[in-house]
């Protein structure tokens, strides 16, 4: 049974330890219920997918695969409104915004424990091309059917890490100070998609990041 005050004070003695700053008033986390793995595949398989249109893959390209390998449920539905539209017509801000799915991507790599270590002061490993589906090989979604979602102690404990990480690097960029190599960023991407796993309620879209 996971203590969430205690879970707190972990989170806030391992922000300390590398430099930030905590927020005694941040409340606990409260209970939350982890998707069904077979979501939590499909979400990872999209965001794999989309993530190479950053990379100038043609949308027609990514549609057709995401149609072949039966994951157009699991589009939200700005995803659906993007794969209307050919590479050119895309803004800056979507292909950012699909840029920064490599964040979300590696998170849930860690939520399937195709990787060890999810180090909030370190960006993406070099290596993650190499555990993930090869587009422009045609290969599946195999790959990530060997996920094995972590227990809910872990993904509570990173969730509630990542929401006090949040808050001190909001604060930060609001106050003018610097928080090292932890970006806001990179936590936001992740944040989010750890609310998204143990919050069935939330649609990608709309997911709620408040601190």
């Amino acid at each position: 049974m996971v203590d969430p005050q205690q879970v707190k004070a972990d989170s806030e003695r391992i922000i300390l330890n590398a430099g930030g700053r905590s927020c005694a008033w941040l409340p606990y986390l409260d209970d939350r219920t982890i998707r069904p793995q077979g979501e939590i595949v499909g979400r990872a398989l999209v965001l794999n997918a989309m993530l190479q249109i950053a990379f100038q893959a043609p949308t027609a390209i990514i549609k057709g695969w995401i149609t072949a390998h039966d994951l157009v449920k699991h589009l939200s539905r700005k995803e659906r409104e993007l794969l209307q539209k050919d590479n050119s017509q895309l803004t800056d801000q979507e292909t950012a915004d699909l840029y920064w799915y490599i964040e979300a991507l590696w998170t849930l790599l860690w939520v399937g424990q195709l990787i060890d270590d999810l180090a909030f002061d370190q960006p993406v490993e070099d290596y993650m091309a190499t555990l993930c589906p090869d587009l422009q090989d045609q290969e599946d979604g195999s790959k990530f059917q060997t996920m094995q979602i972590r227990s809910y102690d872990e993904l509570f404990r990173m969730l509630d890490l990542h929401v006090r990480l949040h808050w001190w690097t909001r604060d930060g960029q609001l106050n003018g100070y610097p928080t090292g190599n932890v970006s806001i960023d990179i936590i936001m991407e992740r944040r989010k998609t750890l609310e998204w796993v143990m919050a069935p309620e939330y649609d990608w879209d709309n997911v709620s990041l408040n601190t």
